[in-house]
């Protein structure tokens, strides 16, 4: 049963393109199995190149999705979770493709499997972004891409960076009455480390604590904010970087929150009714072409993109997002700082901030806003290095508007 989940979980996602948590989250599983899918599902795609690795040579392009996630699966309990016998990984996955109407491959599995284990480990042959593609399970594109815009090593160690366990980060939200003192909350009060323990309470539901990356939570607190002050927030679900500024202006002024999905306004709303949020308004636009009548004192564009600087955590979108991606979503953040730039107010600043390394869709792209619109001014620009932060890749620039109208 949790077997099949797993399967049609990770069928979801890599044949259909669906996010894992998303999945998941569907299932409505109990807690138990719930931790044994989830297990299951994030360990084989977190390693799925590593793993795939260990036996497409003993497959052709012919076989079909259902023969590879079994595999993919069976890899994943003989590699990295060692506790199950091998008799029973191959017995439990021919099994398993009877369960999803696959018998007449039953026997391919079976063989397959046999050889993969009687072979052990299999070498990975190549130059180092080569090896690390495979040992890290991150596309070569994208280490070539880091390589080009950074360096080598820099490309080496941020692959094996996403493979390893980080810190998870929060804060205390100060716009509800609560008795919590920090040292009830995290490990370490200074770094905002949040305790294992605490998702086992209530903190979390009733908004007195909100998990979020350290570097996310940096970029809103890059800028100067006056409380009574006006603030667009685009791009804004799923709400916390928008919590953030409702904490830093305490309820004052007010902000308006843009998003382009009805289902991601609707979590945003929802958060910021648990969270005793008042100065904020949700709605449902287009921030690449939504029109208002007001000026705003700060506008924060959280631009779409590729995702680059969280795939320590986020491992199914290493998958999905391809090189052709890139040019379509540098034109959607140029429009969004194109229609974006209208409403902000003289003196005022244009916030641009990303979770990707990718320079094109950061450094280059403000170089090309400011060109065009020189009435702005860069005055404040950050790229957020994983490694050295313990957090996710983040992209920062300050847009100054001048006086003149």
């Amino acid at each position: 049963m949790r077997r099949k989940i797993s399967y049609s979980v990770l069928h979801d996602v890599l044949v259909k393109g669906k996010h894992a948590h998303l999945v998941l989250k569907a299932f409505k599983l109990d807690a138990q199995d719930q931790a044994f899918v989830s297990a299951l599902v994030y360990t084989a795609l977190q390693h799925k190149m590593y793993l795939e690795y260990q036996f497409d040579d003993f497959i052709d392009n012919k076989t079909p999705d259902s023969v590879r996630i079994v595999l993919l699966i069976a890899a994943c309990q003989y590699y990295k979770m060692r506790d199950i016998p091998e008799y029973a990984i191959v017995n439990e996955s021919v099994n398993l493709m009877k369960a999803v109407g696959q018998k007449r491959y039953s026997g391919l599995v079976n063989a397959v499997l046999k050889k993969m284990i009687q072979r052990k480990e299999r070498a990975i042959d190549g130059d180092a972004l080569d090896v690390a593609s495979i040992q890290y399970s991150m596309p070569l594109w994208i280490l070539k891409l880091l390589k080009g815009q950074y360096s080598e090593s820099f490309a080496l160690e941020y692959a094996q960076y996403c493979q390893s366990i980080k810190p998870t980060y929060g804060w205390m939200n100060q716009l509800v009455d609560h008795h919590i003192t920090e040292e009830m909350l995290f490990l370490d009060v200074d770094k905002k480390i949040v305790k294992p323990e605490v998702f086992q309470s209530d903190y979390l539901e009733h908004g007195v604590l909100v998990i979020q990356d350290i570097n996310s939570q940096d970029v809103v607190n890059s800028f100067d904010i006056v409380e009574g002050m006006d603030v667009l927030d685009c791009c804004c679900a799923p709400g916390t970087k928008t919590l953030r500024l409702a904490n830093r202006l305490k309820n004052t002024g007010s902000i308006i929150g843009v998003d382009l999905h009805e289902s991601r306004v609707l979590k945003t709303q929802d958060l910021m009714e648990r969270t005793g949020v008042t100065n904020t308004r949700i709605i449902q636009g287009d921030a690449a072409t939504i029109a208002f009548e007001s000026l705003f004192d700060i506008v924060l564009v959280d631009a779409p993109c590729s995702g680059l600087g969280v795939l320590s955590h986020k491992h199914d979108l290493r998958y999905h997002i391809k090189p052709s991606d890139l040019d379509e979503l540098q034109s959607i953040q140029y429009d969004i700082l194109q229609n974006t730039s209208k409403v902000v107010k003289p003196g005022g600043l244009l916030v641009y901030a990303t979770c990707t390394l990718n320079r094109k869709e950061n450094e280059k792209q403000i170089q090309r806003f400011i060109e065009a619109y020189p009435e702005f001014e860069c005055v404040y620009e950050k790229t957020y290095n994983p490694m050295d932060t313990l957090g996710d890749g983040f992209y920062v620039a300050h847009c100054r508007k001048s006086m003149v109208k």
